[in-house]
């Protein structure tokens, strides 16, 4: 969520609050006023990437208004009316919005810590007592299963693959999907045959699958290289970023480095 887009919150709840209290006590003096700053306000949103049905209100044609300025015609009452309906309609769902935003950046960033110390975890399963039995992490599948393990102490709502829409003929199970944040994480493993230049194809290719994806606002792709075998994991982790487009963020994680 940018600075800007929070200031236009405030301005929006300004707008509807002052619109309606005209509108309660008849006054329409400035309800095109109200209008003009609303539909400002709807098209700032949109040119920041803010979604939504809603769309520019109309002015009342110049055959309907009061005539010669004296008072106001049913029309520009009712039209002062649709602007604080439409206005509060506006600031709900950009509220709405902006508070997913919000727990969106925080859900990454716990997800950013858990990988960050994945490799770190897998160290200490290794160390039991009087060497007891674990969890050792021979391929994806067991990254898989940590990293639900891990993600459960965070996240209540995980929903482990689900079907993406198909692309190019065909479709894939993500890995996790954290509904309520829209946010989805693509596991890989490094081992012989599949390096950082095989990684990276692959992820591209998944890439433009979640493009297609209603619940993925943010792909978060991990790539557990416990073996080093990626040469240069922050060069890759910089390309796939930038596949990021409108709609769909890319964050890449190698871990260990």
């Amino acid at each position: 969520m940018s600075d800007k887009m929070f200031e236009l919150m405030k301005d929006l709840e300004i707008l509807v609050s002052c619109s309606k209290e005209d509108y309660d006590n008849n006054e329409h003096h400035s309800y095109e006023r109200y209008l003009n700053e609303y539909n400002a306000i709807l098209k700032s949103l949109m040119e920041l990437g803010f979604e939504s049905e809603l769309r520019c209100i109309e002015v009342v044609p110049d055959g309907q208004k009061a005539y010669m300025g004296m008072g106001f015609s049913s029309a520009e009452g009712a039209k002062h009316r649709e602007v604080y309906t439409e206005g509060s309609k506006l600031l709900y769902r950009l509220q709405k919005f902006i508070g997913i935003e919000s727990n969106s950046k925080e859900a990454e960033k716990t997800i950013e810590l858990i990988l960050s110390r994945f490799h770190s975890v897998v160290r200490q399963l290794r160390d039991r007592y009087a060497g007891r039995q674990t969890l050792d992490i021979q391929d994806e599948y067991d990254v898989q299963d940590l990293l639900h393990s891990l993600l459960r102490v965070f996240f209540d709502d995980i929903r482990p693959e689900e079907t993406t829409p198909s692309y190019a003929g065909g479709s894939k199970r993500m890995d996790f999907l954290i509904k309520q944040e829209k946010i989805v994480i693509e596991v890989k493993k490094t081992r012989n045959g599949l390096s950082g230049k095989e990684v990276g194809e692959q992820l591209l290719i998944d890439i433009a699958t979640y493009r297609e994806h209603p619940d993925c606002k943010t792909l978060i792709c991990f790539v557990y290289d416990p073996e080093g075998r990626i040469g240069n994991p922050i060069g890759l982790e910089n390309d796939l970023v930038r596949q990021s487009r409108e709609g769909l963020k890319v964050v890449t994680y190698i871990f260990p480095k």
